[in-house]
């Protein structure tokens, strides 16, 4: 992206930023005489620098509803009494925080009022485990990014890159940016870069999740901005790890090429009612996957130059030179940019909300032999860039009836773009695979065999390795959107019941177009370089369309298009949702009972066969007809919420909650266009490993809760839940068999799970400069399939599918965090360590199962990938126990922050920091390989009874052996290359930073 088009985006952000969407919070409290504990009705309650204000009622209660998430100063009035103030006072989104003022009747009005910091250890209002993370509490943490902040928390996993909440599988988890659905519909994942300055609080909800939530049957991961304040204010933040060039070590430590900048600036706008705020962020990494590798010299292994022998032993070329970089893995950079803002117009009794969020983020890939094998690509200067673009807007207008009742209307903006681009010629695809523009892009540096063929790959030792120029085979392109409108009403009735209800109704738009550039080697076929001349039966067969919302050649399409039986268009996928809840939250003295009920209508506008048993296709094109599918009906749940909080004493609560959520799997499970259900349909000899679906169904869970909270002393909380989890219809795949002879693999709701355990957590406050917390998860997490494609072996070989529980593949049986924080403040310390911060985060868990098997290639293994051969092919993997009854070893990771922050003048402060993540160096298995249970030894190498390995020694030599050495056992390129997973975690990895605030 331009300059000139981030600078418009800036300002179409400014002029147009969007609301607030998300779920205000409350402040209610009582005022009294503190002598004689009379109430003190009429008395005025202020929100400092807001327009927020509220009278006590007759009784002494008031409250102050439709509060924004943050910190603030709340004070109390009343004639004739010395008013008091209660500073720090945090308001978190959906929940009541209590403030209680007892006044001191001295006669002395004008008497400089009585601050009091607030201290709410045991808020009786929480009702479920909610954990929170505040801006305060992470803007010293020594780990960046949206992933790394919420794992920390109880009852969060992250595995492989991938989030799981309580035993639910990676698509479970709703995910809201200021109360707007910020996921992916097809992967129900998190789209957006969330920019951390940007953020007020996390809140991870794993259980009591109220019924203004859905579409989220294992937890919700809500984020909201910050608001801008009274006054201006700004950051400017920089760090980076490139303090040695690639693949050098300085401080025992690799570069890993990373650098991130960041600025926020806040305040009012013109106006002490207009207040902004705004962040931006540029994050570059050379190196995103930050592993354990070992440099090597290939020449240097083999004895001498490569002799590039492709066919028959011929030697084609020599190549004089590959090394390939110690501690750094070219070929795999990302770069993001991303804004996040806010705007309020505090109009009272009228507030307009405003909220944005947008990010572009482009991750490398290797062109040449697959997109994983920076080792194998080394020849290669070509890349290919997977380019995802996402904007949220939302606005969120707020009317207050009365000071007891307010309603809300908002309306929301998402659109979402992902595109693949060569380093070549960007996303002209119809040109990877030409000669004469990579020629002229090259200034003929590469030259293909002929106009549309690239030269074969070089191959060296019986392995093949890219040569330069190398394209990417699959282009892909996804565009899609939705709007969305709703409204709430909130009522405060009496002191005792708030009664809230609403609904929304979300409209999306999405299309897809997916091919493999190589189809343009038909153009040589049919000597012509007009495409229309080209059969459009052959044209969809070799380019393994898949498309919907697009036409064939890759041009939008909004109707269904046929030519000679080929489907040569179709109309976009238009999936609506909407929901409508009520729910009445009950807060007496000592018990607080949330009650709440809510409906879901889901419409994914999916696929099924009309006829079942014989589905009509055309045996000429090889495809499904036009009168082949019906929609799939639309579902309608109701899911009832119950949450029950009880004071057995001023520092003792007890809750329970029981709910039931209901969500769509990610629509990837069922969206594809015909050409593409065609191919996997019609092919049953065709092993497909991840095929789709036809009439799959929401999926369901039921979630209870115990907990219990304990003040250990003024500054100290303890909290113990225990929790337990079903979840039915998750999606899995079963074959399929119709009466006209179709037999193929397809995806139905067949597999449940369920999660029982409990969390432990001790917080406290900052006690002599000390601040400290420990997070511990216990659970079992047990299920018929990890993952949906899970039985895909029994499924290909006829056998029955496995219905008895076992443990899933992402189940961390222990886990836990300990973070510790110690600073002395601006007058502490002296002059070395006045202002000096560490802050550690000691993370652990045991580990996860897999399954021990025995090595036996599949045979789409080759030279290369042969030790990992069982592994490509579901197939080819023979348990040899019971699955998911062995365990990885355990994991243990210590990180570390340091920072000094020096006062310049006019209120402008200068941190430097230091920041280490893994200290100690510690080489975590992560991963191992099934058929050994090691992650150094993968089956292969040293094993000499395996006949391949002495046919293939005796093909290439001693350097082949080498060779696998130094690539897969030392490295682990071929375990990356076909799992897309890594055997170790990252290692040690070290940042300097400067910050800049007023």
């Amino acid at each position: 992206m331009n300059l000139f088009m981030r600078a418009f985006l800036l300002s179409l952000f400014i002029c147009l930023n969007n609301a607030i969407a998300q779920i205000p919070g409350k402040i209610s409290g009582f005022v009294s005489d503190s002598l004689s504990g009379e109430p003190l009705p009429g008395a005025e309650i202020t929100v400092e620098n807001t327009s927020y204000s509220a009278t006590t009622d007759i009784d002494g209660h008031f409250v102050l509803l439709n509060m924004p998430v943050g910190m603030y100063n709340i004070r109390s009035n009343f004639i004739g009494y010395r008013s008091k103030i209660f500073s720090d006072v945090r308001v978190f989104s959906g929940t009541t925080t209590e403030v209680d003022f007892m006044l001191s009747d001295n006669g002395i009005a004008a008497q400089h009022p009585v601050v009091i910091k607030h201290n709410a250890l045991v808020n009786r209002h929480i009702v479920s485990t909610a954990l929170i993370v505040t801006s305060k509490e992470f803007a010293n943490l020594p780990v960046r990014g949206f992933d790394q902040i919420i794992s920390l928390q109880n009852s969060v996993v992250l595995q492989d890159g991938e989030l799981h909440i309580r035993g639910g599988r990676g698509d479970e988890i709703g995910f809201y940016i200021d109360g707007a659905y910020s996921a992916d519909p097809l992967t129900n994942t998190q789209t957006l870069h969330v920019i951390q300055e940007a953020v007020e609080e996390f809140r991870v909800q794993s259980g009591g999740i109220s019924a203004e939530y859905g579409n989220a049957t294992s937890g919700v991961v809500l984020t909201h901005l910050k608001t801008g304040g009274d006054r201006l204010k700004y950051t400017l933040d920089y760090r980076t790890d490139n303090f040695a060039a690639e693949g050098q070590q300085s401080l025992g430590t690799y570069s890993y090429q990373h650098y991130n900048g960041v600025f926020t600036v806040g305040g009012p706008l013109f106006y002490d009612n207009v207040r902004f705020f705004l962040a931006g962020e540029h994050a570059h990494k050379g190196d995103r996957h930050v592993r354990f590798s070992k440099g090597f010299d290939l020449v240097e292994i083999n004895g001498g130059p490569l002799p590039d022998r492709q066919f028959n032993n011929v030697n084609r070329d020599t190549i004089e030179t590959y090394k390939y970089p110690a501690g750094f893995t070219p070929g795999q950079s990302e770069n993001v940019w991303a804004m996040q803002g806010t705007m309020l117009f505090d109009y009272q009794p009228v507030q307009l909300h405003l909220s944005a969020s947008w990010s572009d983020r482009s991750q490398q890939f290797n062109s040449g032999i697959n997109p994983l094998t920076p080792m194998l690509d080394v020849l290669n200067d070509r890349y290919s860039d997977e380019t995802h673009r996402a904007l949220l807007l939302s606005a969120k207008l707020s009317y207050a009836i009365n000071p007891s009742a307010f309603a809300e209307v908002f309306y929301r903006y998402y659109n979402s773009t992902f595109d693949t681009e060569d380093s070549y010629l960007g996303n002209d695809w119809m040109k990877w695979y030409d000669s004469l523009a990579v020629t002229n892009a090259t200034n003929g540096e590469v030259n293909y065999a002929s106009r549309y063929r690239p030269q074969w790959a070089h191959r060296f030792n019986g392995w093949d390795f890219a040569r330069n120029g190398d394209p990417y085979n699959n282009y892909t392109q996804r565009n899609q959107n939705y709007r969305e409108f709703g409204l709430r009403f909130t009522s405060q009735i009496g002191a005792h019941h708030e009664i809230r209800f609403g609904g929304n109704y979300r409209s999306h738009l999405m299309r897809q177009f997916e091919i493999t550039p190589s189809v343009l080697t038909l153009f040589e076929e049919y000597n012509t370089t007009d495409i229309k001349e080209i059969d459009q039966r052959r044209w969809i067969s070799w380019g393994r369309l898949n498309n919907y919302g697009y036409d064939i050649y890759g041009a939008q399409s909004d109707i269904d298009k046929f030519s000679n039986g080929n489907q040569i268009a179709e109309v976009p996928k238009k999936p609506v949702f909407a929901s409508f809840f009520v729910q009445d939250k009950i807060e007496y003295s000592k018990i607080t009972l949330n009650a709440g009920l809510r409906y879901d209508y889901f419409d994914t506008k999916g696929k099924q066969f009309k006829d079942p048993q014989e589905p009509e296709f055309d045996l000429y094109t090889t495809s499904f007809t036009a009168n082949t599918f019906e929609n799939l009906a639309s579902y309608q749940y109701f899911s009832p919420r119950l949450s029950i909080s009880f004071l057995a004493k001023p520092s003792s609560l007890l809750f329970a909650n029981f709910g039931k959520f209901v969500q769509t799997a990610g629509l990837e499970t069922i969206y594809a266009g015909n050409n593409r259900f065609s191919r996997d349909y019609l092919f049953g000899g065709n092993f497909i490993q991840n095929p789709f679906g036809l009439g799959v169904k929401p999926v369901q869970s039921q979630v209870f809760e115990l907990g219990f909270c304990q003040g250990l002393s003024p500054n100290a909380t303890m909290q113990i839940t225990g929790f337990y989890r079903t979840t039915d219809d998750l999606v899995s795949v079963i074959r399929r068999r119709t009466e006209n002879g179709m037999i193929f693999s397809s995806l139905v709701n067949d597999d449940a799970a369920e999660t029982y355990g409990f969390d432990f957590n001790i917080s406290t406050q900052r006690v002599k400069n000390l601040q400290a917390m420990l997070n511990y998860t216990f659970s079992n997490v047990r299920g018929s399939g990890s993952e949906r494609n899970s039985h895909i072996k029994e499924v290909e070989f006829n056998i029955t599918i496995p219905t008895d529980f076992h443990p899933l593949a992402y189940q961390q049986k222990h886990r836990g965090s300990v973070i510790l924080d110690y600073r002395f403040g601006d007058r502490e310390g002296g002059l070395i360590f006045n202002n000096f911060g560490v802050n550690a985060v000691y993370t652990f868990n045991s580990g996860h199962p897999y399954t021990f098997s025995s090595v036996s290639p599949s045979g789409s293994a080759n030279v290369y990938n042969y030790g990992v051969g069982y592994l490509l092919d579901a197939r080819s993997r023979n348990y040899l126990e019971p699955v998911g009854a062995s365990q990885t070893p355990n994991f243990q990771n210590f990180d570390l922050r340091m920072d000094k922050t020096f006062n310049l003048k006019n209120h402008i402060w200068v941190t430097i920091y230091a920041q280490i993540n893994n200290f100690f160096n510690t080489q975590n298995v992560i991963n191992v390989y099934p058929g050994t249970g090691n992650a150094r030894d993968d089956g292969f190498y040293m094993d000499r009874s395996i006949s391949a390995r002495e046919h293939f020694l005796n093909d290439y030599g001693e350097a082949w052996l080498a060779q696998h050495k130094a690539i897969n056992i030392e490295n682990g390129q071929a375990f990356w290359d076909v799992t897309g997973t890594e055997l170790y975690g990252h290692p040690r990895q070290i940042f300097f930073g400067i910050k800049l605030s007023r």
